[in-house]
C-alpha cells in the first residue's frame, strides 16, 4: 500500500510557490487511453461550447459523487485544465483536503490510516475511470447540426430611428 501511495502522481496547484499540493490524474485529451476515432470525437467535443457543457454536465455529477462519499474537493488545474486533482493542504493547514504523504509519513501512520488513504486514492482512480468512461459514451454518440431561433425581448429609446 505505501508503495502505492508514495508512487501517486500529485501536482503543485498554481504552482510550488504556494505550498498547495494534491494527488492527482493527467486528464489530457491525448493522454487517455481512447482509439484514434474516440480521441478524434473528444477533440471535437471539448472545442464545442455546446457539446462540452453537456459533456462537463455529467462529469460535475461524478465528481460531486465523489466529494459526498469522501468529503474531498476535487478539480481541475493546470494551464489548460489538463489535471484532475484532490484538493491538498495548505501552508500545513486541512481546508476540506486530503494531505499529500511521504513514505516516512506514511510508515509512521497506523495501518488502519494508511490503508484509509489508500482506499480514497482506490476511489479517486474509479472517479477518473468513470471519468474517461463517460468520455468514451459521449465519443460513440452521433453529433449533427442543429438551426434554431433566439428570440430576445430588449429595450430601445422611443422615437429614435
Amino acid at each position: 500500500m505505501i508503495a502505492y501511495i508514495t508512487d501517486y502522481s500529485s501536482y503543485w496547484t498554481m504552482n510550488s510557490w504556494n505550498g498547495l499540493i494534491g494527488y492527482s490524474r493527467c486528464i489530457k485529451v491525448y493522454k487517455l487511453p481512447l482509439t484514434n476515432e474516440e480521441m478524434d470525437n473528444a477533440y471535437e467535443i471539448i472545442c464545442d461550447d455546446n457539446l462540452c457543457e453537456v459533456l462537463w454536465e455529467d462529469l460535475r455529477w461524478l465528481i460531486q459523487e465523489f466529494k459526498d462519499e469522501t468529503g474531498i474537493s476535487v478539480y481541475t488545474n493546470g494551464r489548460s485544465g489538463g489535471y484532475l486533482v484532490m484538493e491538498g493542504l495548505l501552508n500545513s493547514h486541512i481546508r476540506d483536503g486530503f494531505p499529500v504523504r511521504d513514505e516516512q509519513e506514511l510508515k509512521e501512520m497506523r495501518y488502519d490510516d494508511v490503508k484509509a488513504v489508500y482506499k480514497t486514492l482506490r476511489r479517486f482512480d474509479c472517479l477518473y475511470n468513470d471519468m474517461v468512461a463517460t468520455l468514451k459514451h459521449y465519443c460513440t454518440l452521433s453529433v449533427e447540426e442543429e438551426t434554431y431561433t433566439v428570440i430576445k425581448t430588449r429595450k430601445v429609446f422611443k422615437d429614435v430611428a
